[in-house]
């Protein structure tokens, strides 16, 4: 094998093997879906405290006496970085750490409802359920 081609070989291998860390994929982000044209989205305005971490390969909410799965707004996307994951709410730009502290807006949702309308969520990620909304 003449040397430059194996010099282009190292370098690809090298590259790949220097992104498997971004290469995992994210977890699943359950989200609500988008208002229908013409009207305004609502968001409730209760208020949680917890930590967000993954279970079952989706993002809940760790209030302490429980576990919910939050259904986010339009606009809030998950991300990682070198710090690890986070979720961003693009209109405002806040962003919310996995593992830290967060307050974030929001309210329950009835189970039936989301069976009914989210019907993937119920299956991937299991109750309770409330929606969510950053508002650090």
């Amino acid at each position: 094998m003449k040397p430059a081609v194996m010099v282009s070989i190292g370098l690809l291998l090298a590259a790949c093997a220097g992104t498997a860390e971004h290469q995992t994929p994210l977890p699943y982000l359950p989200r609500e879906a988008p208002p229908p044209p013409g009207t305004v989205g609502i968001a409730l305005t209760a208020g949680y405290v917890g930590r967000l971490l993954v279970e079952r390969g989706c993002v809940k909410l760790d209030g302490g006496r429980r576990r919910t799965t939050m259904l986010w707004t339009p606009g809030t996307t998950i991300g990682r970085d070198a710090r690890g994951l986070f979720l961003r709410e693009s209109h405002a730009g806040g962003v919310v750490r996995f593992g830290a502290k967060i307050h974030i807006g929001g309210g329950e949702l009835p189970e039936q409802f989301v069976a009914r309308a989210y019907p993937e969520v119920v299956q991937r990620c299991g109750g309770p359920y409330a929606q969510g909304w950053i508002s650090d």
